[in-house]
């Protein structure tokens, strides 16, 4: 062993014996002071070896690990020394043994990395669900309020600390502004209405969110009301849709987030497309209608006007040209006559998950509800889905018949979906007669 001397020449070939001596009746009571050299009998004689005289300068003798009788060991690492060569490489280990080390070492900062992603998306999660309470208190709209638009204006200057020319202000930028939104208004400027689905009470959906726009289509992807960093982000409409008192674009495009808990933001709107397997009570995976049957309507008021919605369909869209398709359903926001209007809904329509009663014509207000949703796995095919609704019209109910509602059995895809799946589209089969602008 490195480090170690020879052993001593011994004066014949006999076969080394060592020979068993108790402890002398004059020695230390320190059960180490007998063990020395000299007591060993290294020749097989009956008589104790006598050391050498020394001449000059002697060497130390030691011996290795396999005869080693001494009270002197080599000293060890400690454990922390000793872990961190379990752990990392060092010189002397073999490819293979350094190979095992790295890969040890790669899994464990991947595990890390990983282990503390959840764990801030957990704690993110949880304080924006605070930050939701706090800003669903700001708005109350009079409906819900049951007070008159002056006694909501005194609730919010009492609740924010605001004055009489605080409100004046808002109001000579925004003529026409709701009571609702003056509060919400006074924290954000960027507030142009506020999106609903479900409500607490509802066992399986609560969308209830500001509706933000920013001059972009990202600042509000990781920035909540607050333009506080987050995850979650915000629901926000596309940057080009237009929000002015008696104004508002043909089609108002809201995104959000399809968050990693399948519960927040827009995550529940891909119930709409199909049910989730794993985490949907049974009655819904049983019945892909029930989720549109229970909610056929959405609320999205701007800061000039209360509706309702009514869906009429549900879209899967790819994003990928190699996939296939890429409908351009988000570049519909305007439309500038007739056909414009009735060749868009013919074509959501004929890709349409779903069919309901919900009629259509020329001049209704359409809303396009968009978040993310990977039915085929986001690594195959980053897709979306959108689910489509129209304002009540002026003096309509907002009643829908939901018993009417059909799923499509063959909606036109995308060819990855027809890759995957089979078939192909057996051409348009739905009730055009509801498009009312549209006659063959």
């Amino acid at each position: 062993m490195a480090g170690f001397a020879k052993r001593p020449h011994r004066k014949h070939s006999a076969p080394h014996r060592e020979k068993a001596y108790e402890k002398p009746v004059e020695a230390d009571a320190d059960e180490g002071s007998y063990i020395k050299a000299s007591y060993f009998d290294d020749d097989g004689d009956d008589d104790d070896d006598i050391p050498a005289p020394r001449r000059g300068r002697s060497k130390k003798l030691v011996y290795d690990d396999d005869d080693y009788y001494g009270n002197r060991r080599p000293k060890k690492p400690n454990i922390f020394v000793r872990a961190l060569h379990a752990i990392f490489p060092v010189k002397g280990d073999g490819i293979a043994e350094s190979v095992r080390k790295i890969i040890f070492d790669i899994a464990v900062v991947a595990f890390v990395i990983t282990g503390g992603s959840v764990v801030w998306s957990i704690i993110d999660e949880s304080n924006q669900g605070n930050i939701d309470i706090k800003v669903a208190e700001i708005y109350k709209p009079v409906v819900e309020d049951s007070r008159s638009a002056e006694e909501v204006k005194e609730r919010i200057k009492g609740e924010l600390n605001l004055t009489d020319i605080d409100i004046e202000k808002i109001e000579a930028e925004k003529p026409g502004i709701l009571p609702d939104f003056l509060g919400l208004y006074s924290q954000n400027s960027d507030i142009v209405g506020w999106v609903k689905l479900g409500s607490e009470t509802d066992a399986i959906v609560n969308i209830n969110y500001p509706v933000m726009q920013a001059d972009d289509n990202d600042y509000y992807l990781t920035h909540n009301f607050f333009r506080d960093e987050t995850q979650r982000g915000a629901i926000f409409a596309d940057y080009r849709n237009k929000f002015s008192f008696g104004e508002l674009s043909g089609n108002t495009i809201l995104y959000g987030h399809n968050m990693w808990n399948g519960d927040t933001m827009f995550a529940k709107l891909s119930r709409y497309y199909t049910p989730n397997s794993i985490t949907d009570p049974d009655a819904y995976k049983k019945d892909p209608l029930l989720f549109y049957k229970e909610h056929p309507t959405v609320t999205f008021n701007t800061l000039y006007d209360n509706s309702e919605w009514k869906v009429f369909a549900c879209v899967l869209f790819n994003t990928q040209e190699e996939l296939g398709e890429v409908y351009p359903y988000l570049n519909y926001r305007e439309f500038s006559n007739k056909a414009s209007f009735n060749n868009f809904i013919l074509d959501i329509m004929d890709r349409s998950i779903l069919w309901t009663d919900v009629d259509l014509q020329y001049g209704d207000s359409i809303l396009t509800l968009s978040t993310c949703h990977y039915p085929y796995g986001k690594e195959n095919a980053d897709t979306r889905v959108a689910v489509f609704a129209r304002k009540v019209r002026k003096g309509e109910s907002n009643e829908v018949d939901v018993s009417k509602a059909v799923r499509n059995p063959d909606p036109l895809k995308f060819a990855y979906q027809y890759r995957v799946e089979g078939g192909s589209w057996g051409g348009r089969k739905w009730d055009s007669s509801k498009l009312l602008s549209y006659s063959d």
